[in-house]
């Protein structure tokens, strides 16, 4: 099975490997909610090779989290296959995205 990675360098984090159903599991959930405080934080996808449902899932949970935790979330680098499943679920208003 794939695994997923993430480095955390001051409020950028950049995440590698497969963000799917099955690498998107209890552990790596908890791991990440931990990133999510108050400030600004950036999810950086570049390295991610392979998304799914489940990514776009998490990605919106993470956001919800943020919202809650006055922490501003974006995400920079989304992978073309994220975007239109996005637009395919009608939810990709809510994904902020930096400028790049």
């Amino acid at each position: 099975m794939k695994q997923i990675s993430f480095i955390e360098k001051d409020s950028r984090v950049t995440f590698s490997g497969e963000l799917t159903l099955l690498t998107i599991d209890h552990s790596f959930e908890k791991k990440s909610k931990h990133l999510i405080k108050s400030g600004n934080l950036i999810f950086d996808l570049s390295n991610v090779s392979k998304v799914d449902t489940a990514c776009l899932a998490w990605l919106l949970a993470m956001l919800e989290l943020s919202n809650k935790t006055n922490c501003q979330l974006t995400f920079d680098n989304l992978p073309k296959d994220l975007i239109k499943l996005a637009q395919l679920s009608c939810v990709d208003m809510f994904l902020p995205k930096t400028d790049r």
